[in-house]
């Protein structure tokens, strides 16, 4: 219990230049009743010149007193070694306690040094308002760091995920590349080639000779034994580069089946006459096994 109290109290230490102003100090604080009236504890007063021991001395204290007359160079060589962010110093001012004999006078000094500890705690009082402001809105930075750090960590294992992807794609987009290089490889030249057209047989056969179509299977024979270019026919349809270059090759072949139906016995008579007159070796070499009986067969 006595514990949190000296804990929570204010911790004053307090640095003057020689012993007699030491002891006059000492006396002064004991009357003033700082720890009763104030919670407020003088826990050093230091005759010292000497900087090291001085900075040793005041090391973690709340407030810091110096003595001198006014800020002098020696106050200001000590306030710049002694301030941090956790402290404040003050002015114990010999100027204000001292008579015309330069005695010090005990009861002001016990005057100003009430004084000046309650300016400095004012002071520290303030620093420390501004402290916790400070440390608040550090807490508050540290959370949004905080979050910030784990968007951040996420967007690295995202960035992972998204490359590894991406490295994906880029080996697809090669192979789609290598395709597309061996197609154009391919069909180049496809705009230079001679696409057929397909049409109906029948359909084609009646708009060019404004009758049935009663022999397609004798113009499917034709077509094949001959081979024209360019030129199809079977299942019904006829594929030609042009409707003219199909009706042209209907054309032919309907002469062609016109010739041999009307010729028919005397093509038969003219090739069995050659036949008979053929020596049995010729015959037997050249004889040809398509004869117009059979051409359609």
């Amino acid at each position: 219990m006595e514990n949190n109290n000296h804990v929570s109290k204010i911790d004053v230490r307090i640095i003057v230049s020689n012993l007699d102003i030491a002891g006059l100090v000492s006396k002064a604080v004991n009357s003033a009743q700082l720890e009763r009236d104030y919670n407020i504890v003088v826990s050093s007063i230091i005759p010292t010149t000497d900087l090291n021991l001085a900075k040793k001395v005041a090391e973690g204290a709340d407030i810091i007193l110096i003595g001198g007359y006014g800020q002098d160079d020696n106050f200001n060589l000590l306030f710049n070694d002694l301030k941090t962010d956790f402290n404040h110093i003050g002015l114990f001012d010999y100027n204000n306690v001292l008579f015309e004999s330069e005695d010090v006078n005990a009861e002001l000094a016990q005057k100003e040094i009430l004084n000046s500890i309650i300016k400095s705690t004012i002071s520290y009082s303030l620093n420390l308002i501004n402290i916790h402001t400070l440390e608040n809105k550090l807490l508050k930075l540290t959370h949004k760091y905080n979050n910030l750090l784990d968007d951040y960590n996420k967007l690295i294992k995202e960035n992972e995920v998204l490359s590894g992807e991406n490295k994906d794609l880029h080996t697809d987009i090669d192979d789609l590349k290598s395709d597309f290089s061996n197609f154009k490889n391919r069909f180049e030249d496809i705009y230079n080639k001679d696409f057929l057209e397909i049409y109906s047989l029948e359909e084609l056969w009646q708009e060019a000779f404004r009758q049935e179509l009663l022999d397609e299977e004798k113009i499917v024979i034709a077509t094949n034994k001959f081979r024209p270019d360019n030129i199809l026919v079977g299942q019904g349809f006829i594929a030609a580069q042009s409707r003219n270059q199909a009706v042209e090759w209907l054309k032919i072949i309907k002469t062609a089946l016109i010739f041999v139906e009307d010729n028919k016995e005397e093509l038969s008579e003219e090739l069995s006459l050659k036949r008979q007159n053929k020596s049995p070796e010729a015959r037997e070499d050249y004889d040809l096994p398509n004869t117009f009986e059979n051409f359609w067969e």
